[in-house]
């Protein structure tokens, strides 16, 4: 069976470089937000994919999903809508990422829009119980249920429960995830009391990135699909 691999940002695909191999089993995906993510979700399906894989960066809702930290999703939860993952990749993974890796299992919010601020995510986590939030993983659940396919969920945590985004930061970055250096060079040099924070995020960041680097290692071409 083909994995169908849906990541909001490019340098997240990048975490599965390495792995492909003509004829192995996966493809992927890059776009930010619930409707590229629908798009790619029913364009890799359309190209032969038979189970979809959410996969990339998510920000931490619970004490306990800290920078750099896998989560491996158990539902999707959109509304009052909540999609499970398939037990059996779950339980595979589970098993696959058993190492030094610190790796939690929980629920996932999907969100329209970034979450950046400490209140907005210890609301989403109060109204949800989730761990993390991600702009993705409901728009593949739903194209995964509507198709009959199993789906999975594997997100790294970079900016924790108590970490905000600032806004000049989200501003700087494309929809495919990658960044603007002009205006984030600008925007840093409008905003130079923030570098402290800023390279606390990107140190952190990058941590989230080793993590799903590591995950995809760990998992090989199959991705730990049955």
């Amino acid at each position: 069976m083909r994995v169908g691999v849906v990541t909001g940002l490019a340098r997240e695909e990048d975490c599965l470089k390495g792995l492909a191999k003509a004829g192995e089993p996966f493809d992927s995906f890059s776009g930010s937000g619930p409707e590229r993510a629908r798009a790619g979700a029913q364009a890799l399906l359309a190209a032969g994919a038979e189970a979809l894989m959410s996969f990339g960066l998510a920000g931490g809702l619970s004490s306990n999903a800290v920078a750099g930290t896998v989560v491996l999703g158990t539902e999707v939860i959109f509304g009052d809508q909540r999609h499970i993952v398939s037990k059996t990749w779950l339980q595979n993974i589970r098993e696959a990422t058993a190492t030094d890796l610190n790796v939690l299992e929980g629920s996932v919010a999907g969100c329209d829009t970034v979450v950046p601020t400490a209140v907005e995510k210890s609301a989403l986590h109060k109204r949800t119980g989730a761990l993390v939030c991600d702009m993705e993983s409901h728009s593949v659940a739903h194209v995964a249920i509507g198709a009959g396919v199993p789906l999975m969920i594997v997100r790294a945590v970079s900016d924790a429960h108590n970490r905000e985004i600032p806004r000049w930061v989200l501003s700087s970055i494309r929809p495919d995830g990658s960044v603007r250096i002009g205006p984030m060079l600008g925007n840093l040099a409008r905003h130079p009391w923030a570098l402290p924070r800023f390279f606390v995020l990107a140190r952190e960041t990058s941590s989230a990135f080793d993590a799903l680097s590591r995950v995809a290692r760990l998992l090989g071409p199959g991705l730990g699909l049955p």
